[in-house]
């Protein structure tokens, strides 16, 4: 029996392209299967449509290149009028004027007076059209125009945008952009390869690897080899009409349709050509961390000068209008691209052969140069040479960036690994400016005020984070699991990149923020407070994105995130933006602190699960109380007391609400505290437990006695801790009193604080109502709570003062923002005596004598 005879040259050249077609297919549908994964199975399957639909998105984009360069073109001739004392109006405005100017009597003044509503709908059209903010800006020139010289100073749209003609790109300005716009098309046919690949740690294996296992002509894996994007990636098959699109607008829609076919398909195919043929070079010639950063920023490239043609086409003449000096002296080097595409010459004529002719070139010379870059590519790297000639005999360098080994691992991470810069900073920037142009309505608005600039950019670095946090901890793949067996562990590898991305979302921040003061010097010491803010922010936003952490699978893929984890990650993250966007300061302070708490709360959690991540299954939750019941617990107290208040009051009237109000948080607190004992008594929590420091004897009574013991033993046992209790209260309770009144002295506290005294002489049952809500619930149930289960919770994460402090700023959020200070020092004053004495009531006591001194008092 004879052996088959191997494919000839076209045959061998059509397996591979069908070969690229399928292993493009087969990436198509596993992207839809990862999509799937992430939506639990209730994502769309468009694997049946994706063919069709990357072909449609295609045509649409690449007529979105087409029109960006006639609006580049038009814009720039527009701005060519306006440098030389132009502006560009309507015919209806023109004749207007020049009706007023025959009118040889009237003063310029008095010819400007009578055209004031038609400069004003005039001026709105043109920034209608040149979706600029500046209308008051447009008005006033258009008003000097009319009153100087007339009309002679205005032309006709038609007479100064002669669009795709040889006139029309002879000026300087025009020319620039058009080619400049052609040379982007060109580079983002050249970046697209096989498809968007940001998956840049993907090993890949090239067809040539064919040759050394099968008997085939090395000629035809070489042509397959360099054509392979062409089959497999949809973007190419519709990149002549770009072409096409352009000489349709300079000719004829025949003549269009055929350049696209005679000029498109060939600069199309050289494109193709030479993307893979940097391909190529990187693959053979580049060491294993330098080719993946350099395929990823080839691919980046791609994908943004897709999206460019959308962003241009809305955008394209502000800038222009904008920086029309900085175009003029650009415009100085000739660029002469686009005229010679279309088949201009020089002294103003135009043919179509012309264009055949340089679009033939173009290909030409790109094709030679893609074909001469792969062979010595091929040559130098498969005959035994690998990203560089001679190996490196200097001293190796040192980075020095403080005495933190893990931070230095860091550095050196991102210094070294050339894929981190995609991963870390080009993805997260692309995504965050897609967003920004979404938002540019609000943007112009934000470049209005300081406030609203710095809220900007606390959005942009709670972004960034966000999304560094995930995508930096993919780059790494399976290599960051190598610190399970580091003596310091993966968890402090974890902090430590949390420092890093904190640190990098900060310079981004850092930039608008400086921004922002060069804009509005006068409040420079608000910006600055905002980047103090925000430095505070930014490490609690970074330590939450980390607990996102899963494990990366053999093939390099990440475990889907749990939708709970990631919801839990999200509380607080736009607090502190949305607070220095209003300038409600206290908001502000809110987010930072409600951040941290809640990233203490993941990482108590995350702590629990690390051991198990390669097996989930025999994971053990906490031990609780955890942070996350205490912030649950509390939260729900407040909301359901809210609720029960509504319903009390909507039953007895307005007039009522107050009583309401205590009857509402009486009962949420008894509820929320005996649901909450519950579910930690099932969680193997005892009930006594929350109200002593040290686990109770094996014998404590249930909860319902335990708590509050009785008030003999109570005396008997802890009588001097309950005295101290007392006395501090009563002497905190006289400082509130004390600090109300000084701050009464200020204007900007006077008027809420004479209002809420004038509020409490008015209705004698709101007092009443308070001391019901304050001295006989609020100890108790704020008391189990706050201290009981946080700062308990808290303890066992950070210890010492820091967590002090962080529970009394956890428990001041919660009140009014003028009482902050007073309550703050109850909270940490509750701290201390609950873990020095070992018993909750003493705090209890302390907090009910605070209470009935600010009740009394009117504090």
């Amino acid at each position: 029996m004879s052996a088959a005879s191997p494919p000839g040259y076209w045959g061998t050249v059509r397996l591979l392209l069908a070969s690229a077609r399928r292993r493009q297919s087969g990436r198509s549908k596993r992207q839809q299967q990862l999509l799937s994964q992430r939506s639990d199975g209730k994502g769309t399957d468009w694997s049946g449509l994706g063919l069709l639909i990357g072909l449609i998105i295609s045509v649409v984009i690449h007529g979105f290149a087409a029109g960006s360069v006639f609006v580049a073109v038009t814009a720039g001739q527009r701005a060519e009028a306006e440098l030389h004392g132009h502006m560009v109006v309507s015919e209806e405005f023109l004749e207007q004027v020049q009706e007023a100017d025959q009118t040889s009597f009237a003063s310029p003044q008095v010819r400007s007076d009578s055209l004031a509503e038609a400069i004003g709908d005039e001026a709105a059209r043109i920034a209608r059209d040149q979706r600029s903010e500046d209308e008051k800006e447009i008005a006033a020139k258009l008003r000097a125009r009319v009153a100087a010289p007339g009309s002679n100073g205005l032309v006709l749209a038609e007479s100064a945008e002669p669009g795709l003609t040889p006139q029309g790109l002879s000026q300087p300005i025009p020319a620039l952009l058009g080619s400049l716009l052609v040379l982007l098309w060109l580079v983002t046919l050249v970046c697209q390869g096989e498809g968007l690949e940001l998956d840049i740690q993907r090993r890949r294996h090239p067809m040539w690897e064919w040759l050394f296992s099968h008997p085939v002509q090395p000629g035809a894996v070489f042509l397959a080899e360099m054509i392979a994007p062409l089959a497999a990636n949809p973007t190419y098959w519709a990149g002549p009409l770009f072409v096409g699109a352009l000489l349709g607008l300079t000719y004829d829609v025949l003549l269009g349709l055929i350049g696209a076919v005679v000029i498109g398909i060939p600069l199309t195919i050289a494109a193709g050509c030479l993307g893979k043929a940097l391909e190529i070079s990187a693959v053979l010639r580049l060491s294993p961390r330098t080719r993946g950063g350099v395929i990823g920023v080839i691919s980046w490239f791609g994908f943004v000068g897709m999206v460019g043609p959308i962003v241009g086409a809305a955008t394209i003449d502000w800038l222009v209008g904008h920086f029309a000096g900085t175009l003029a002296i650009a415009a100085r080097v000739p660029a002469p691209l686009l005229a010679l595409l279309l088949g201009f010459d020089g002294a103003g004529g135009r043919s179509f052969l012309r264009a055949i002719a340089f679009g033939w070139f173009l290909a030409a010379a790109m094709l030679g140069f893609a074909v001469w870059l792969s062979v010595r590519a091929l040559r130098n790297g498969l005959s035994g040479a690998f990203a560089a000639e001679t190996l490196s005999t200097g001293p190796a360098r040192q980075t020095r960036f403080g005495r933190e080994p893990l931070f230095r691992k860091e550095v050196l991470w991102f210094l070294r690994d050339r894929s981190a810069i995609v991963q870390t900073i080009l993805i997260p920037l692309t995504v965050a400016g897609y967003n920004l142009f979404q938002l540019r309505g609000a943007l112009s608005l934000a470049a209005q005020s300081w406030n609203l600039l710095a809220g900007a950019a606390i959005t942009l670095g709670t972004y960034m984070l966000w999304v560094l946090g995930p995508k930096s901890l993919v780059s790494e793949g399976s290599a960051l699991w190598i610190a399970l067996t580091w003596p310091q562990g993966i968890e402090s590898v974890l902090k430590a990149k949390a420092w890093l991305w904190s640190l990098i979302a900060t310079l981004l921040v850092a930039v608008v923020l400086l921004l922002g003061c060069a804009l509005f010097p006068q409040d420079w010491w608000k910006i600055a407070l905002v980047g103090v803010g925000w430095y505070l922010f930014a490490r609690s936003m970074a330590e939450k994105a980390v607990t996102l952490v899963t494990v990366v699978s053999e093939s390099g893929e990440a475990q889907s995130i749990p939708s709970g984890r990631r919801w839990a990650a999200q509380l607080g993250m736009l607090t502190f933006a949305i607070g220095i966007c209003t300038q409600v300061w206290s908001l502000a302070i809110v987010g930072i602190v409600y951040s941290w708490v809640t990233a203490a709360a993941m990482w108590e959690n995350f702590r629990a699960r690390l051991p198990y991540l390669y097996d989930p299954w025999s994971e053990k939750l906490p031990p609780p109380p955890t942070l996350m019941h205490a912030m649950i617990a509390v939260s729900a107290m407040l909301e359901l007391s809210s609720v029960i208040a509504a319903f009390v009051a909507g039953i007895g009237g307005r007039e009522n609400l107050p009583l309401a109000m205590a009857v509402g948080y009486s009962a949420s607190a008894v509820l929320v505290s005996m649901v909450t004992a519950r579910v930690l008594e099932d969680r193997g929590m005892n009930p006594a437990a929350a109200w002593l420091w040290s686990p109770p004897p094996a014998q404590a009574v249930h909860m319902f006695v335990a708590p509050w013991e009785t008030l003999w033993n109570l005396m008997r046992h802890h009588g001097r801790a309950m005295a101290e209790g007392l006395v501090l209260g009563l002497l905190l309770g006289g400082f509130a009193w004390a600090y109300i009144h000084i701050l009464a002295m200020f204007p900007p506290f006077a008027h809420d604080i004479a209002a809420t005294h004038a509020q409490w002489a008015a209705n004698p049952s709101l007092r009443f109502s308070y001391a019901i809500i304050a001295i006989l619930c609020a100890p108790f149930a704020e008391e189990y709570l706050f201290r009981g289960l946080l700062y308990r919770a808290l303890d066992r994460q950070w210890g010492g003062w820091k967590a002090v402090l962080a529970a009394a700023a956890f428990f001041a959020i919660y009140h009014p923002p003028i009482a902050w200070l007073p309550v703050g020092l109850l909270g940490a004053l509750n701290c201390v005596m609950f873990k020095r004495t070992g018993r909750l009531a003493p705090a209890v006591v302390l907090h009910m004598a605070y209470n009935t001194v600010v009740v009394l008092t009117g504090s």
